[in-house]
């Protein structure tokens, strides 16, 4: 297989288009995003593979032999080995790829399950309020340089998702609520590109089921549309309710449901 710079790639851009309401594959295609592609032909690709920290999406043809024996050497030998990452979250184009991806990931634990893909425009309204007793504070390298508590705990968020903390600090944008000088949750921007991110959110306990996370999205929604972020996404897993109910108690509306796999390195 060929890896290849997406800046160049542009018939490999097809090949996930049916995925393209995911942030993550806009903004690698619109150059906002350090991931790795990989396809099998340069001038007439069938099949591909993005790769960016422990999420992977393959599109295009899943019966492409070469590519897939190719597939099958990568994650034997190179990327998640016991050495590295141990699990990952892989999305495709299409089902037919799952009993190629069962054969690729034959030496791991795989579980398949349904992602639910939320998307809202963010529009003015009210500023919600905490509860009393939390404060609420944009995530900037003062905030993260402060003593309130659980702080390495958001640092390890931002950097499965981000390249960097300057990466964050340049291309996104966050919120951090405070209870009693120790982080409560965070709710961050992700993969921004132009009007568009997507939004990685937690609620830690004890202050879950207290509505603190429905307060943090609609706060969150109105930061991006000051920042000019007129498409904002939500993807969870169809089982986690608290995420689904959360997403439209901010006014998301369901756009998609796919499946998707996690993969265990054994």
């Amino acid at each position: 297989m060929i890896h290849i710079a997406p800046s160049v790639a542009h018939e490999a851009r097809a090949l996930f288009s049916s995925l393209e309401h995911h942030a993550l594959i806009y903004a690698l295609f619109e150059n906002n995003l350090e991931a790795q592609l990989f396809i099998d032909d340069a001038t007439q690709p069938k099949a591909g593979m993005i790769a960016y920290k422990n999420r992977i999406v393959f599109g295009g043809d899943p019966n492409q032999g070469r590519f897939n024996t190719d597939l099958l050497q990568y994650f034997a030998e190179t990327t998640f080995s016991p050495r590295k990452e141990r699990a990952f979250l892989a999305t495709f184009t299409s089902e037919t790829w799952i009993p190629t991806l069962k054969e690729i990931f034959q030496k791991y634990e795989i579980f398949l399950g349904t992602r639910s893909y939320f998307k809202t425009t963010p529009h003015p309204q009210d500023m919600p309020t905490l509860p009393d007793g939390f404060s609420l504070h944009h995530v900037t390298p003062e905030f993260l340089a402060s003593d309130i508590g659980g702080l390495e705990t958001l640092k390890e968020e931002i950097h499965s998702e981000r390249t960097s903390l300057e990466d964050f600090f340049e291309n996104g944008f966050g919120l951090c609520p405070v209870y009693e000088n120790q982080i409560a949750g965070w709710c961050l921007s992700e993969y921004n590109t132009g009007d568009r991110c997507e939004i990685g959110i937690a609620t830690l306990e004890p202050h879950q089921r207290k509505g603190i996370a429905t307060i943090l999205t609609k706060t969150f929604l109105i930061e991006a549309e000051q920042r000019g972020y007129h498409h904002i996404g939500w993807k969870c897993w169809e089982r986690n309710e608290a995420s689904v109910a959360t997403a439209r108690k901010a006014g998301f509306s369901l756009v998609q449901q796919e499946q998707a796999m996690v993969a265990i390195f054994k």
